[in-house]
């Protein structure tokens, strides 16, 4: 079984694509014919970055196929960091060939792939930047699992205010502080510190809160981190 002939199976596929959804090791009946390409390797161009996770890629043949990172899993939309791991990735990725190592297929058949820019293991520097956490259902890779604790100890990225949880726990979460989902706009930075604050925290009203921002997507792009008395 080829590389195209895997492709072309899973772009016949008319499913729908979750961008933030876990990685499967679950077989679909009819796989069979896919998992006889797991882990080739191929080159392709970088077309699209939905989330920090998640790729769209073209072929040599000019297929388009989604590609969901391995190993990793980053802040889902609407969390705090979400915004930051996609323009993370995009900066590494976009619009640039690189290099995929086939892991697996998940239930959206995507593929699940290392993939490698310009030398650069994408879940790696994810996890190093503390904007993804090593995805241990189906990860056992000692190198990412390194990675996340020293960006733990380092507070780097989302895990800045010391959190302990997993990135795909926090949305459901109902400890205090506030998660993402639960706080609704406008947000105010506070353009010394670079921390932003639901109008409804106690600093909002600070001296330097002076800029504003729609959603936490907007304050996290701008380079502004969640306070952490009051959200996550």
């Amino acid at each position: 079984m080829t590389m195209r002939l895997l492709i072309a199976v899973l772009a016949a596929s008319v499913l729908s694509v979750g961008a933030g959804e876990p990685q499967s090791s679950a077989r679909r009946t009819g796989g069979g014919a896919v998992l006889a390409a797991l882990g080739d390797q191929f080159s392709a161009r970088v077309v699209g970055v939905a989330d920090g996770d998640t790729l769209d890629v073209v072929t040599s043949d000019g297929r388009r196929v989604r590609i969901r990172l391995e190993g990793i899993d980053c802040p889902e939309s609407g969390q705090p960091f979400s915004q930051v791991a996609r323009n993370f990735t995009r900066q590494l990725a976009f619009d640039k060939t690189v290099s995929l190592k086939v892991f697996d297929v998940d239930r959206y058949d995507r593929l699940v792939a290392r993939v490698t820019s310009g030398g650069k293991d994408l879940s790696m520097e994810l996890v190093t930047a503390g904007l993804a956490s090593h995805y241990t259902v189906y990860s056992f890779d000692p190198k990412l699992a390194a990675a996340e604790g020293r960006a733990k100890k380092e507070r780097r990225g989302m895990w800045v205010n010391g959190a302990a949880a997993p990135v795909r726990d926090a949305l459901t979460a109902k400890t205090s502080p506030a998660t993402a989902s639960d706080v609704p706009g406008p947000f105010v930075g506070n353009t010394r510190s670079r921390v932003y604050h639901a109008k409804t925290c106690r600093n909002a009203k600070c001296q330097n809160c002076t800029r504003e921002f729609g959603t936490q997507a907007e304050a996290q792009a701008a380079g502004f981190r969640p306070a952490g008395d009051c959200l996550r």
